[in-house]
């Protein structure tokens, strides 16, 4: 079992020291979320919460994740980095698939694109992006971004994007292309996850929920033919998991656990962070 982290409390002061931490004691992963332009009156749409409520309020910050994880990639050596969640319609595929083929050379071969479509409507709008057919694009993008990642020479001409001829240098260091893991918890997400990507990601799970998303996902998988290739689950613990919980994750098929084992509550400050981190991976991690 793979143990990721969620950045959640987690202040741009404290990104080294957390993060450095993080890559010394083991963790796999740390986890940069994305927002463009969220609107000052937010919607109650957010479609992981019962009410509909977003996670943040309208004056959240909100620092690029691709720039952020270019900061801790220069700190680290070995932890790997991924966005969660990219939302992919708000940007031109050259401008996206240029960002992160740059991380993962600087890195040296590390990042974990973390993709979705989006859920608020009014980013959209702000950014002069269609909201309705922001699907149909994503997966436009989604084969735009591995051409430009493994071909010589790319030519598009689709119903959403077209250019070229032109050259796209220098490629990623991950072969064939970087990994792609989608989120979404819809029928058309995970289809999506099945049919395009390698891998996915689920927020606030337990392990009886993580089974049932993981055999929708085998199903799916196997119905367009993919259930031979490599494919890596990774969840968002509900709660700051157990040494049992893990284990249970791991039997429902999960791959990657991702927390923000400091908890959640605010004022937590990067001391208690760094301890946190110290308990969690002599507790827990190392009993794995």
């Amino acid at each position: 079992m793979k143990i990721g982290l969620t950045m959640v409390g987690l202040r741009p002061d404290d990104y080294i020291t957390v993060c450095q931490k993080a890559d010394t004691l083991g963790y796999d992963l740390l986890m940069a979320a994305d927002h463009l332009a969220p609107p000052l009156n937010l919607p109650s749409t957010y479609p992981y919460s019962a009410t509909g409520e977003p996670p943040f309020i309208p004056t959240s910050p909100w620092l690029d994740p691709i720039v952020v994880l270019s900061y801790m990639a220069a700190a680290t050596k070995r932890i790997k980095l991924a966005t969660s969640i990219y939302i992919l319609p708000l940007r031109h595929p050259i401008s996206t698939a240029r960002a992160a083929a740059t991380l993962d050379l600087l890195s040296g071969g590390r990042l974990l694109l973390g993709a979705g479509t989006g859920w608020l409507r009014e980013e959209f709008e702000a950014v002069d992006q269609g909201f309705d057919d922001r699907g149909k694009r994503t997966d436009e993008i989604v084969e735009i971004m591995k051409r430009l990642w493994t071909e010589t020479t790319v030519e598009h001409r689709g119903e959403h994007y077209s250019f070229g001829p032109m050259s796209f240098e220098p490629k990623p260091v991950q072969k064939p292309h970087l990994p792609i893991h989608f989120g979404g918890e819809t029928k058309v997400a995970l289809r999506r996850a099945a049919r395009l990507g390698d891998g996915w990601l689920g927020m606030g799970h337990s392990p009886e929920s993580a089974q049932g998303v993981v055999r929708q996902l085998t199903e799916l998988r196997r119905e367009y033919g993919r259930e031979k290739e490599s494919f890596e689950i990774t969840v968002q613990s509900a709660t700051v998991p157990t040494v049992e919980d893990l284990q249970r994750f791991a039997e429902a098929g999960v791959h990657r656990v991702r927390a923000a084992v400091w908890g959640r509550g605010p004022g937590v400050t990067v001391t208690e962070m760094v301890a946190a981190l110290e308990r969690f991976a002599e507790q827990v991690m190392a009993r794995l």
